[in-house]
């Protein structure tokens, strides 16, 4: 094991982090978080949309069917762009492994590619044709874009699995002596982890139609039985969902290795706790409950889970001998004054402008008028997005001069 800590030491970038590793990892826990919330509201849309469409000749099934669509498609768009960041830090931190895995199976990280944008063509085409009076047929456009999501999380869960894993390295390369260089295997499948992950796309869905329910209460056009009807079915999906997930959970917690000692960490067990009070909770909830608070409680609940996935993996790469905060570092303060001012700026003043204006917009029914604080707030992205774009490019030229001149 000492030598493949060294090995996997050697293998980090010589030009280290510009910061504190941890800082890197708690923004890649956060990330994360975000990134599988859409992940998990993806999966559970667009499975019960594909539900409701072969019951839509029951009352308000088909209009579900129609509105669950639109949520996938979205869904899809945002967790590919809420997945660039997990995925970044990642690489700083974890690039011996990361990188090594996807060598190790190369061929299924290049058909996460291709299968995800055959996934999210065949969607766009059930959710073209998913409208009243469909045709039956449209249906297989739609089981073919959830199989292959289902695909996509499992090659994602193998590339991490993999990386915890680097004892087996040599073996999956080499296996019998004979060098493998094909990429063409999935070298390490934790089934309840997967299993786990994927589960929570059911109350995923639920917690939103309760959202759903909630926020469109101010429109006319979606009448009370509707809402009543979308509320309803959420609760249920989510009291339930919550349960399934806790099999899959325990499960998982009792494959860690022995010598981990992970199987009785207490972060594993208040994941496990959360998931059943959620179940419990959401079970006994009635149309008084606020619909935004089983979101933000679900929500959560993933981020309990994005800690128990970092701490699970800084365990077993330590008893390789690797850690992060042995990571070479390289202070390089106006690199991530500059990341901080745009994370805090452009994605907190502009992001929150666009979520206000939307959010409010949505609740209205027919034509929109901002109100003097939303113009005012829409103003100030104006002024911090064109004082981002001239330092960012001021510091640039600066850069750019200085290197020309030495």
């Amino acid at each position: 094991m000492a030598d493949i800590g060294t090995i996997m030491n050697a293998m980090r970038d010589p030009a280290g982090v510009p910061g504190s590793p941890v800082l890197f990892q708690a923004l890649m826990v956060i990330t994360w978080s975000l990134h599988i919330a859409f992940v998990n509201l993806t999966l559970g849309a667009s499975g019960l949309a594909i539900f409701a469409f072969h019951n839509r000749g029951k009352p308000h099934w088909a209009r579900l069917s129609i509105t669950l669509t639109q949520v996938a498609k979205v869904g899809v768009s945002l967790l590919i762009v809420l997945g660039v960041a997990p995925l970044l830090f990642t690489q700083v931190i974890y690039d011996p492994q990361w990188y090594a895995s996807n060598v190790l199976s190369g061929r299924w990280a290049i058909a996460f590619i291709l299968t995800l944008v055959v996934a999210y063509c065949c969607w766009f085409a059930f959710y073209y044709a998913n409208r009243e009076g469909a045709k039956k047929h449209i249906g297989l456009y739609a089981w073919i874009a959830f199989a292959l999501f289902c695909l996509d999380g499992l090659i994602m869960h193998a590339l991490s699995y993999q990386e915890l894993l680097p004892g087996q390295w040599m073996h999956w390369y080499a296996p019998g002596g004979v060098v493998d260089t094909s990429g063409a295997s999935l070298h390490a499948i934790q089934w309840p982890r997967y299993i786990f992950i994927m589960s929570l796309g059911l109350p995923a869905v639920g917690v939103f139609l309760m959202a759903y329910a909630h926020y469109f209460e101010p429109r006319e056009d979606h009448e009370p039985s509707y809402r009543e009807f979308a509320r309803a079915l959420g609760r249920r999906l989510a009291s339930r969902g919550f349960t399934i997930a806790l099999v899959p959970m325990l499960a998982w917690q009792f494959v860690q290795p022995a010598a981990s000692g992970l199987a009785w960490h207490p972060v594993g067990w208040a994941l496990a706790a959360a998931l059943l009070a959620m179940g419990i909770w959401t079970a006994r909830l009635d149309a008084t409950t606020h619909g935004y608070r089983p979101a933000a409680a679900s929500f959560a609940v993933l981020g309990l889970l994005a800690v128990w996935r970092e701490i699970i993996r800084a365990v077993s790469l330590k008893r390789f001998g690797y850690e992060i905060g042995n990571y070479p570092v390289h202070p390089d303060w106006p690199t991530t004054l500059l990341f901080f001012a745009t994370l805090v700026g452009v994605g907190g003043l502009v992001g929150g402008f666009y979520l206000v204006l939307l959010y409010r917009s949505g609740r209205t029914q027919g034509h929109y008028t901002a109100d003097k604080n939303v113009s005012l707030l829409g103003s100030a992205a104006i002024v911090v997005l064109g004082i981002w774009t001239a330092v960012f490019f001021i510091y640039g030229i600066a850069v750019w001069v200085r290197n020309s001149i030495i």
